[in-house]
């Protein structure tokens, strides 16, 4: 089964760039970059070589440092496919194994322009770091890739005509409620499935949770073999706990200090937090109280924990079964599983950058907090998660006296609505709430 990716088309748009220039596709381990990045390559050209660095024919094949001119004559050599501009594309997966090939992409801006060239890290910005590598600042771009949002997760699950309805849903409409019920539930399932490819390919297939655990499983280990190529012995101790961890602690505020009651130090786990940052596999939400832009973290305030999918979340909380035997969203919906889900599809709504998420607060003696906000368009947008139909909105309304330039936005199980400025945007909407705002 292949996904039609939403990244799909921000590289059809990059093809056809004039000014376009080598592109490095980011994201943790398994969220599907090698194949999106192939299903296009497929697509749009008539020749590809596909370079996987993590293949030990191929890592040995270009081990030795080499020029623009070298590198391009073993691949028209080994590979045996001309480099024809506009008609074949390069891939490096996993470039991170060979840092003299993303300094090597300068050269290829520079002398071969017409050559499209896509790579992609898992391990990136972690590589980079440890062995001090600098970026070709100016001669790459970047995109990012995240799990399967919830639209890409209906058209993986067949649900084409539902997903067009919703993708054609203007705010003029009402949404008729058996649709409305049928999307909830769907939801409901993605909630409890995940984002992960592999994991919504066997659930696509078989329908059976047990299937999909065992996957999530295996996707546990690979993270912790990982830990090993980015670490230390000393810290890879402190990275193994917080991978353990961290899906027990999503959508809270955390301390470094004495994290999920270890005894370590603050600066052994704040470190080890970045580093998986850095991974792709954890985000943290800092928390901000600016009224106007720009948006300022405030970094004494503790940050809220977002892991990488919410399949994975409830696989490390073991709550799968639980999911499934709730009937009424405001069980299913418990905050902080709402607000991981919803973390990570606004997550994914960036492709080009990463954003910079925060929660909001007022200070000084309230309890008003507002669950993310971020900038969009020169706005100071305001979302507030709510597990069901209704519940309090003090937050979010104090938010708006006291920000200038804001827009509210309420995610919720409820149905959609416009309520003077408030706008009500049911869960699975949520891939379109750039729209609405």
């Amino acid at each position: 089964m292949e996904f039609n990716r939403k990244i799909i088309g921000y590289l059809k748009q990059w093809k056809e760039k004039k000014n376009r220039k080598p592109l490095i596709v980011r994201g943790a381990r398994q969220v599907g970059k090698t194949s999106a990045i192939l299903l296009f390559a497929k697509k749009h050209f008539d020749y590809i070589v596909n370079i996987n660095l993590e293949k030990t024919e191929h890592k040995r094949l270009f081990s030795r440092e080499s020029t623009r001119e070298e590198f391009e004559k073993i691949i028209t050599t080994y590979f045996d496919i001309p480099l024809v501009d506009g008609k074949t594309i390069l891939f490096i997966d996993e470039i991170q194994e060979l840092p003299y090939i993303i300094r090597l992409l300068r050269f290829f801006w520079e002398e071969r322009p017409g050559l499209h060239i896509i790579a992609a890290g898992s391990l990136f910005e972690v590589k980079l770091i440890q062995q001090n590598i600098p970026l070709p600042v100016g001669r790459i771009e970047f995109a990012f890739l995240n799990p399967l949002n919830f639209f890409e997760y209906l058209e993986a699950m067949g649900e084409i005509n539902l997903l067009k309805y919703i993708n054609n849903f203007n705010s003029k409409e009402k949404i008729p409620g058996g649709i409305h019920d049928k999307l909830i539930n769907l939801f409901n399932e993605y909630v409890l499935v995940g984002g992960m490819p592999e994991a919504v390919k066997v659930y696509a297939a078989t329908k059976n949770i047990q299937e999909v655990n065992n996957i999530y499983s295996n996707l546990f280990t690979s993270f912790k073999d990982d830990i090993y190529k980015y670490s230390s012995r000393a810290s890879s101790k402190y990275l193994d706990f917080i991978l353990e961890q961290s899906p027990l602690s999503a959508g809270l505020s955390i301390t470094y200090e004495k994290f999920a009651g270890s005894d370590y130090k603050s600066r052994e786990l704040h470190n080890a937090f970045d580093t998986l940052s850095q991974a792709m596999l954890i985000y943290q939400v800092r928390a901000t109280k600016s009224r106007s832009l720009p948006l300022i973290p405030n970094q004494k305030k503790p940050p809220k924990l977002l892991f990488l999918d919410i399949g994975l979340v409830n696989f490390q909380m073991g709550i799968q079964t639980e999911l499934l035997q709730l009937k009424e969203l405001t069980s299913f919906y418990q905050g902080r599983i709402a607000e991981q889900v919803v973390g990570q599809n606004l997550l994914a709504s960036f492709v080009s950058s990463p954003p910079n998420l925060f929660y909001w607060y007022k200070g000084k003696g309230s309890e008003a907090e507002v669950d993310f906000s971020l900038v969009y368009k020169s706005k100071i947008i305001g979302i507030e998660v709510k597990s069901g139909k209704s519940g309090r909105l003090r937050s979010i309304y104090e938010f708006e006296k006291q920000t200038r330039s804001s827009k509210l936005l309420r995610i919720y199980s409820g149905e959609f609505n416009i309520n003077k400025s408030l706008i009500s945007l049911p869960f699975y909407l949520m891939p379109r709430w750039e729209d609405f705002v």
